[in-house]
C-alpha cells in the first residue's frame, strides 16, 4: 500500500483542499485569542467549549439534522468501542485547545508555533506505525528536512518547550484516533464538547476566579463568538481526515504554524533571533518538495484514471 491510492484521486484532492482551509484558519486564530489574553486561560477554555457545543447545537437545530443527531448519537452508545474513543478525543482536543490558548495569552505564540511545525512529524511518525501506511520518496525526504530544522531551532533554543510537546502529542494523537470514526464531522464535535461540557460547567460555576460579569463587553462578545470560530476549522479537519492519509493531512499541516510564527513575530512581537531562520529555512524546504511531490502524484492519479 502507498501512501496515497492513485484510484481515490478525487477524494485526495478534496482532503488536501479542506486540510488547507482548516490549517489556514488555525494559522490566523491566534489572533482571535489573543483579544481574550485578558481572561484566565482556564475561563477563555471553559466558555470556548461550552460556546461550541451551543454552537452545534444551534446548527442542528437550525438545518434540521436533530434526526441525525439522535441516530447517530444512539449508534455510538451502542458500539462500546467508538463510545471510548471519542471520549479519549474529547479530552485530547480539550487539551489542546487549553495549552495553545494559555500559549498566546502568555506571550509563547512562537513555542506554540514549533509545537505545530512538530504535529505533522508526530502524525507520520504514527501514520507510519499504527496505520502502516508507505512513506513515498518525497514524503521521506520532507521529513528528514523537518526533522533536521526542528533539531536546530530546538538546540539554539536549548529546551524544548513544554508547549512545544503538549500541543503535537495531543492533537497528533486526536487524528490518529479520529481516522476511524464514523460519525458524521458535525456529531462528532457535538460529542466532543458535550463530554467535557459537565466538566466545564462545574469549573464554571464553583472554581472560576471571574464571574461574566466581571469581563468586559467586547470579552463577552469574543467569548460568545468562540464556538463559531472554533466549529468551523475542526469540521473542516474531521472532513479532511475522512479523504486523505493521515501523513498527508499531517504534512499540510506545516500552512498553520508558518502563519501563527507570522503572527507571533510581526503582530505579537515576540523575540526571533535571525539564527532560528536556519532551523525554520529547513522545515519551509520540507514543505516546498512535500507540495511538489503531492502535484506530482495527483497529475499521475489523474492520468491513471483516463
Amino acid at each position: 500500500m502507498t501512501a496515497i491510492r492513485f484510484n481515490k484521486g478525487d477524494n485526495l484532492k478534496k482532503g488536501l483542499v479542506l486540510a488547507f482551509g482548516s490549517y489556514i484558519a488555525w494559522g490566523f486564530l491566534s489572533i482571535f485569542w489573543k483579544l481574550l489574553s485578558g481572561v484566565d486561560a482556564y475561563e477563555v477554555f471553559s466558555y470556548r467549549m461550552l460556546s461550541t457545543m451551543l454552537t452545534m447545537l444551534l446548527y442542528f437545530l437550525l438545518f434540521g439534522k436533530m434526526g441525525k443527531l439522535k441516530t447517530e448519537v444512539s449508534g455510538l452508545i451502542a458500539n462500546k468501542s467508538e463510545l471510548v474513543t471519542m471520549i479519549l478525543a474529547s479530552f485530547l482536543i480539550s487539551v489542546n485547545w487549553l495549552v495553545f490558548i494559555y500559549a498566546v495569552g502568555h506571550q509563547q505564540a512562537t513555542a506554540a508555533s514549533l509545537g505545530y511545525y512538530i504535529n505533522p512529524l508526530f502524525s507520520v511518525l504514527l501514520a507510519v506505525v499504527f496505520l502502516k501506511e508507505r512513506l513515498e520518496n518525497f514524503t521521506k525526504l520532507s521529513l528528514v528536512l523537518a526533522l533536521i530544522g526542528v533539531l536546530i531551532l530546538t538546540i539554539q533554543g536549548g529546551r524544548l518547550p513544554i508547549v512545544s510537546i503538549l500541543l503535537p502529542l495531543s492533537f497528533g494523537t486526536y487524528g490518529l484516533i479520529k481516522k476511524n470514526v464514523t460519525l458524521s464531522s458535525d456529531v462528532a464535535m457535538f460529542v466532543e464538547t458535550i463530554v467535557v461540557t459537565p466538566f466545564v460547567l462545574v469549573f464554571i460555576l464553583f472554581f472560576a476566579k471571574h464571574a461574566p460579569s466581571d469581563y468586559t463587553m467586547s470579552q463577552i462578545i469574543y467569548l460568545i463568538l468562540s464556538g463559531i470560530i472554533t466549529a468551523i476549522p475542526l469540521l473542516l479537519f474531521a472532513e479532511a481526515l475522512k479523504q486523505a492519509p493521515l501523513n498527508v493531512v499531517g504534512f499540510v499541516q506545516y500552512v498553520s504554524p508558518t502563519i501563527q510564527l507570522a503572527v507571533a513575530i510581526f503582530l505579537f512581537h515576540e523575540s526571533f533571533k535571525l539564527e532560528n531562520l536556519y532551523g525554520f529555512t529547513a522545515i519551509w524546504l520540507a514543505i516546498i518538495v512535500f507540495i511538489i511531490g503531492q502535484v506530482i502524484l495527483m497529475k499521475k492519479a489523474k492520468n491513471m484514471v483516463k
